[in-house]
């Protein structure tokens, strides 16, 4: 009889065990929560992998819950038009980013139970949804809903792709009881956001006038206008661009900002080049390997012209040092939308 007695308690140890978890509370329900996925996606040209392309920011819900709770977890699971984690993005020791599908951009699900004024602002030290595991204890929960969502650049994306689209619904469950969900309406198409470079400036012969000896003789730069030669960077661009630029080549010296003169035969010596930011009236030289913002597009189509001048610019120590030939040197340039 005995062991009659214990067996019957052992079948129903398990079925005890299977009714612990969350309930409602009076009239509470799972908060059903949308958020709407921006119409259109601009992408920065230049811009690197991590950069944020959207954020939704926290979004309150109404209709908070009460539940009562044994003991357990609080579990996230995203919907399933979010696919695997995007290596390399991390929130609060977690992968945080998740592929969607547009190769190249990635997003982040973010969910809170507090006060919408109280919610981390900072992503980096949120929790993602899918990693969420924290302890529920045996007591009443009242619950606020705020969800936060966010797309996020992975890799190089084609601009043809399409559209962002995700579907299908977010969830957070306590003890197994589904608390909330998110789903993800609309869709996004993706736009380009930068420059197009005008076809007279993607390859610049700049000739500088014939110069003598004499001409360096008051100054390193000789100043008369007709001695250098002013030249433009011409582009088209896209609104609310910020347009930068940075000019490289090989210097004569570390840091002295002129560009060296090819060497051989028939090439000048103790001279180089530099650059001037502006017109010929400029008198402020240019740093190279240095990034500069030029300006930022305030409406689409709009030309944007980048004004340098080329002057040459005696490196040697005196005039007899100098040797005659011809000049002849590259600069590259590179421009930075974001």
């Amino acid at each position: 009889m005995r062991i009659f007695l214990l067996l019957i308690a052992l079948l129903w140890g398990p079925s005890a065990l299977a009714q612990e978890g969350c309930t409602f509370a009076g009239s509470s329900q799972k908060v059903q929560a949308t958020v709407a996925l921006p119409s259109t996606l601009s992408i920065p040209r230049n811009a690197p992998n991590g950069t944020p392309l959207w954020d939704s920011g926290w979004k309150g819900f109404s209709g908070a819950n009460t539940i009562d709770c044994s003991a357990g977890r609080v579990r996230g699971s995203h919907a399933g038009g979010i696919g695997a984690a995007v290596p390399g993005h991390i929130s609060n020791g977690f992968s945080s980013v998740f592929a969607t599908n547009v190769p190249g951009i990635g997003v982040s699900v973010f969910w809170c139970n507090q006060m919408l004024a109280t919610c981390n602002p900072n992503p980096a030290l949120i929790t993602p949804l899918p990693s969420l595991a924290w302890p529920v204890e045996a007591r009443r929960y009242l619950l606020n809903t705020n969800w936060r969502v966010r797309l996020i650049k992975t890799d190089d994306i084609d601009v043809s792709a399409g559209v962002v689209t995700i579907g299908g619904t977010s969830a957070v469950s306590y003890n197994h009881l589904v608390v909330t969900t998110l789903s993800l309406i609309g869709s996004s198409q993706i736009t380009g956001l930068g420059c197009e470079v005008n076809a007279d400036s993607r390859s610049i012969d700049v000739r500088l006038p014939t110069i003598a000896k004499t001409d360096f003789d008051a100054s390193p730069i000789p100043r008369a206008n007709d001695k250098a030669k002013a030249f433009n960077i011409n582009l088209l661009c896209d609104s609310g661009v910020k347009v930068s630029y940075q000019v490289d080549g090989t210097q004569t010296s570390a840091g002295s900002n002129v560009l060296v003169n090819s060497s051989g035969k028939d090439m000048a010596s103790g001279v180089g080049v530099a650059l001037f930011k502006g017109d010929l009236s400029s008198i402020t030289q240019l740093q190279l390997g240095s990034k500069f913002l030029h300006t930022t597009t305030s409406s689409g189509n709009t030309p944007v012209k980048i004004p340098l001048t080329a002057r040459y610019f005696r490196t040697a120590a005196s005039l007899s040092a100098m040797g005659s030939g011809l000049v002849s040197t590259t600069a590259f340039f590179t421009l930075f939308y974001e």
